[in-house]
């Protein structure tokens, strides 16, 4: 690690707002951004190669979208408080939207004379790196073993995971007890659509679950 890292992030944030009224209130945020790094973060050196430059001597290598980048995130918020015969109702829903985050497809070798012992970077074998076969969310084809005491060609977070969404909502019932006391009933419900996202993917070249959730 060296002082002469560099990281950078554009975004830009649309909003849509509904101030509330008739009881109706909404927000919904998106942004689009990009996010590029020479290193997997500022704080820590993982021995495994997840910080340590895979090359010294080619440290432009390293340069490449950001653990965090995420490039679409959809978030929105809506709120109802009833009236009439639902007064003293309140449904709550929130969504997120988002593009998967990038992840690094990784070796498991050493390169003689360099004291790198763990995850190296795989070669890239130019065949299209999202034509995935079903199932997958990476083409296994696309990636290799890198040469024997070469360094891998395939750059830094250069596969994208899963896309996320997640779903929640939530009912309160407010019961008024007198003019100094109330009590609040709630349910709330997680990922209510029962939707699986996954974390992440297998990105160990060689391995059979290469490409899998």
């Amino acid at each position: 690690l060296t002082s002469n890292g560099s990281s950078l992030k554009n975004a830009a944030q649309l909003q849509v707002r509904r101030r509330l009224r008739q009881g109706l209130m909404a927000v919904a945020n998106y942004t689009y951004a990009k996010a590029t790094d020479d290193a997997a973060a500022f704080t820590t050196a993982d021995l495994n190669g997840g910080v340590i430059a895979q090359n010294w001597l080619d440290l432009d290598a390293e340069h490449a979208r950001s653990s965090f980048d995420q490039r679409h995130l959809l978030t929105a918020q809506v709120e109802y408080a009833g009236t009439s015969f639902l007064r003293n109702w309140v449904f709550t829903s929130q969504l997120t939207v988002g593009s998967g985050l990038p992840s690094t497809p990784v070796y498991l070798a050493s390169i003689a004379g360099t004291g790198l012992t763990g995850a190296l970077r795989a070669s890239y074998t130019g065949a299209p790196v999202d034509d995935a076969p079903s199932g997958f969310y990476v083409n296994p084809a696309a990636f290799s073993a890198p040469a024997p005491g070469e360094w891998g060609s395939a750059g830094r977070n250069s596969i994208t995971g899963p896309a996320q969404f997640s779903l929640n909502t939530g009912i309160t019932r407010t019961f008024v007890l007198s003019n100094r006391w109330s009590m609040d009933w709630r349910i709330d419900a997680t990922n209510i659509l029962n939707r699986v996202t996954y974390a992440g993917l297998n990105t160990v070249v060689g391995s059979p679950q290469f490409g899998l959730p």
